[in-house]
């Protein structure tokens, strides 16, 4: 078999970026400022690299970006006004809500106080439920929408093609699993307790990992010629890795993401083009 094709996400995220700009400067000609975005950020050294490149793009695009942080401990009736006020707020366009949340906040209290045209992340029970109904107008998490992006791109129709997907996170394994159905894919998901998962992927055309485990997938789950995509991100010895083995797969894939390098770029890419559909929505009443 030929050598695997590398998926990059930077062509991916110069695409959407390019389309995020032009959308921009239209926003900014009738209204008058930047789109807005908060983030309700968390005490997580995990998440403190996406803040550093959510803030980087934001001033290369030129969105006004801004934290609130959640901090542990807190009453929840003071946070939850709060986020209310922000939400009310008609200068605020979108609001990215970071997890893990801190003990004793949960996403439904956050959804009942927060604006749902507002939440850019497809986090809030009635987001998922338009994406669910295959509503055309759904936000969706971006990590979620950045897979099917890249797809796109790089030419990889879903039509009638079996996907197979690892994991069933609310913000990747299952809104991406969504998004391929509307695409009129074959899915299947696998998890924890799926029995014979390395027969079920072997099935796939399309193998879309978001376990959570580094190196998880080898050759042993990856049928000839498939496509895979690598969602995760796991530090191992001070280097990122995702949840595929990406060195036993050659010679099996066709094609696949790097970690990093691959889904990354274009996730914050996604969530800023969430954040145009919002702001342009909402103008647009």
């Amino acid at each position: 078999m030929a050598e695997a094709r590398e998926l990059l996400g930077a062509p991916v995220k110069r695409a959407i970026d390019a389309v995020t700009v032009e959308r921009i400067e239209n926003f900014n000609s009738e209204n008058m400022r930047p789109p807005a975005l908060v983030v309700l950020s968390v005490d997580d050294p995990a998440g403190l690299s996406y803040l550093k490149s959510l803030r980087k793009a934001a001033d290369k695009l030129g969105i006004e970006f801004s934290q609130h942080e959640l901090k542990a401990g807190a009453d929840e009736k003071s946070v939850l006004s709060g986020i209310e006020a922000i939400s009310k707020n008609d200068k605020v366009d979108g609001v990215l809500i970071q997890t893990p949340l801190p003990k004793g906040l949960n996403l439904r209290s956050i959804g009942r106080v927060l604006d749902p045209g507002k939440d850019v992340d497809g986090a809030t029970a009635y987001q998922a439920g338009l994406l669910f109904q295959g509503a055309k107008n759904a936000l969706a998490p971006s990590t979620a929408r950045a897979v099917i992006e890249i797809l796109d791109f790089y030419n990889y129709g879903l039509r009638g093609v079996e996907v197979v997907i690892v994991g069933r996170s609310t913000i990747i394994g299952k809104p991406v699993g969504l998004l391929a159905l509307a695409r009129h894919a074959t899915v299947t998901w696998c998890h924890t307790r799926t029995i014979s998962m390395q027969t079920i992927c072997k099935r796939a055309e399309v193998l879309i990992v978001a376990a959570g485990r580094p190196r998880m997938i080898d050759s042993t789950y990856v049928r000839p010629g498939a496509t895979v995509i690598d969602v995760g991100i796991n530090v191992e010895d001070g280097k990122l890795v995702g949840d595929v083995d990406t060195a036993s797969i050659f010679g099996f894939a066709a094609a696949y993401t790097p970690v990093p390098g691959g889904i990354g770029p274009v996730t914050v890419s996604c969530l800023y083009a969430n954040l145009l559909d919002a702001a342009i929505a909402r103008m647009k009443g």
